[in-house]
């Protein structure tokens, strides 16, 4: 510990190297946002945002409105993407180099706020951070609403953390924290606990604050009612998007909060037709997913639990900070894996609020208790073994991939020891009565778990026998401590291992995907009119943007997961969901039928109805993807 001192002390004295290092970390994070932002194909939340949000933002529809779009998220999180493309253009390009812009912004003001609270070689190690966290960067990189809040968190941050704020920063917070519920409604305990902190940092009537108020002649900082000033800022954005979509836009909190007096505002009696039934594996595996993906945030917020400042002058902060990524993490796990609708959503979920766990290693890093009490040192190893456990978990099938062929097959026929010549899988077939094949596949969670925390019980031995101390008393935790803060680094390190957030690719592609988009779209528009009814039976709506003036079935935009099972043809309407009968109405009527290779189905009920239109065109691929072809059929 003393080593990390010395070395603490040596860089503070060489403050332009620094920003040196935080510049060249900047640009390798826009190099590669740049790279992400142009590989990875549109996946189904990307296009809502985009299409939706321009089909609000152009008056074609208004959120909430009886028979329009469903609005099952928050309206500013489709009409900000779809003021982009009234601005710039609709279409992916704009929407990607609007995420593109959100994402250098982000990591701006996170730099920021982090160089204020910590200088500047935290706020170095920050942007690192970022840059060496290829999921994150995946996830922001699509248009959909992750990059969006987590710029909004950013700067909402860079204007309220801190004693030293000034009203005018406080009323811009407060405005852009109201903004930031408004594009993510499971952030709503932001606004509430950012009012708290800043009245709690500087109360209306402290010493501070008549301190305050003579040094700047009773002017302007935060003492001065800054909690008041926080207040009126969000009641502007909060409040004033409510009273714009007033009373509708209750059904929305109908949904989250199912009280009796939101009774009329509950959506129709139906059955979903989407409705997995996720096995716990699969959530404890998302779960910790989630800290591959955000490793520095999620491992270096819990290192700030363990190593716990003794005086740290942003202590209420930390709380703060503390309090705030609690609340977003189990927030979001409630609605990801404490639901069926989409279990593997939460470690992109995190995205939106890792941000905060890096800001609150930047503001208490510079005081770090790096001996800390034994109870706590050797809690926070405990915690270390169960993630890593967990990790390696989730890491399975990546491990076996990464492993020769067989490797599995070979492992199981080794000789059991203490059982003579018996291979483990006979051992295991004899005792439990399991196959060969059931006794692999266990070894494939068995394996990468043992190595896992095999590796971390080995450290402290390593540390222990590597380092000579000269207090005894001490040694326990500090070697719990030195293994917590070496495996916190390596994993920050090497998070663009397929081991860590490496992993994340499952919308990439080798090439660049825009023009293929781009290319399809101007194909489809000069054969589909102005005005043209089309039913839709795509994946990602993004193709739609390039088909102005045409007219949809709004219930058909989330596919599988706005269907309903339901008699209530008008109320799914309403609603802005669809059913059979809604979609056979639409058939009908339409003048043409898009189609994504992905959906064609020769048994479908759809392609049993196409007699009554020719095919006109067959597109190219749209992404690398084979089965983005689109397939466009006129009515005769």
């Amino acid at each position: 510990m003393t080593l990390l001192r010395n070395v603490a002390l040596s860089l503070r004295q060489k403050p332009l190297f620094a920003d040196v290092l935080a510049l060249i970390g900047f640009g390798l994070y826009a190099v590669l946002m740049w790279g992400f932002a142009h590989s990875q194909y549109s996946v189904l939340d990307e296009g809502l945002y985009l299409y939706k949000g321009l089909l609000l933002a152009s008056g074609q529809y208004v959120p909430f409105q009886d028979n329009g779009l469903w609005m099952n998220q928050m309206p500013l999180s489709y009409l900000i993407p779809g003021w982009i493309q009234i601005l710039f253009g609709p279409g992916l390009v704009t929407g990607r180099m609007f995420a593109f812009s959100l994402s250098l912004l982000a990591v701006l003001g996170l730099y920021l706020t982090s160089r204020r609270l910590g200088g500047r070689w935290v706020a170095a190690l920050l942007v690192w951070a970022l840059a060496l966290n290829p999921a994150a960067m995946r996830m922001t990189a699509m248009a959909a609403s992750q990059g969006l809040v987590a710029c909004l968190l950013a700067w909402t941050m860079f204007l309220t953390l801190g004693r030293e704020r000034a009203n005018w920063q406080l009323l811009l917070g407060g405005l852009l924290a109201g903004v930031t519920v408004m594009v993510r409604i499971n952030l709503i305990l932001l606004l509430p606990l950012l009012v708290l902190y800043v009245f709690f940092e500087t109360p209306l009537f402290s010493p501070h604050f008549r301190r305050s108020s003579v040094e700047n002649g009773g002017m302007s900082r935060q003492g001065q009612g800054g909690a008041l000033w926080l207040l009126a800022g969000i009641l502007i954005s909060f409040g004033g998007v409510h009273l714009l979509y007033w009373p509708n836009i209750l059904r929305l909190w109908a949904r989250w909060l199912p009280l009796p007096i939101l009774a009329p505002f509950f959506a129709p009696e139906h059955i979903p037709s989407w409705s997995p039934e996720p096995p716990m594996g699969f959530r404890l595996a998302s779960f910790f997913l989630a800290f591959r993906y955000h490793f520095a945030a999620l491992a270096g917020a819990l290192s700030v639990f363990i190593f716990w400042p003794k005086k740290n002058p942003n202590y209420k902060l930390a709380i703060f900070l503390s309090l705030l990524l609690v609340t977003f993490f189990a927030l979001h796990a409630w609605a990801a894996l404490g639901n069926e609708y989409c279990v593997f959503c939460f470690p992109t979920y995190t995205a939106f609020y890792s941000g905060i766990g890096l800001l609150l290693v930047a503001a208490t890093l510079s005081s770090w208790d790096l001996n800390p009490p034994a109870w706590r040192a050797g809690l926070g190893f405990i915690a270390l073994l169960l993630l890593l456990a967990g990790m390696a978990y989730s890491a399975e099938g990546t491990v076996r991939d990464l492993l020769p062929e067989y490797f599995y097959k070979r492992l199981v026929m080794l000789p059991m020891p203490g059982f003579g010549e018996a291979q483990i899988w006979q051992v295991f077939a004899n005792k439990f009565g399991l196959e060969m094949r059931a006794v692999t596949d266990a070894a494939q969670i068995v394996f990468p778990v043992t190595v896992a925390v095999g590796a971390a019980l080995l450290l402290p031995l390593i540390i222990r026998f590597a380092i000579r101390y000269s207090v005894s008393k001490s040694v326990t935790q500090s070697v719990f401590a030195s293994s917590f803060l070496i495996i916190t680094f390596l994993g920050t390190l090497f998070s663009p291992s397929p081991l860590l957030a490496g992993e994340y690719q499952g919308y990439g592609c080798p090439a660049d995907t825009l023009p293929g988009y781009e290319a399809v779209g101007a194909a489809l528009a000069e054969r589909i009119p102005p005005g043209s009814k089309l039913y839709w039976d795509g994946y990602s709506p993004v193709t739609l943007l390039y088909l102005p003036g045409i007219q949809i079935l709004p219930g058909q935009l989330h596919g599988a997961y706005s269907f309903r099972i339901s008699d209530d043809d008008a109320g799914l309407r309403r609603y802005g969901w669809t059913n059979q009968s809604l979609n056979e109405q639409w058939l009908a009527e339409a003048d043409f039928v898009l189609l994504e290779a992905r959906n064609l189905d020769p048994d479908s009920w759809l392609a049993g109805q196409l007699s009554a239109f020719e095919l006109v065109l067959e597109t190219a691929p749209q992404s690398c993807e084979p089965s983005s072809i689109m397939y466009l059929y006129r009515r005769k």
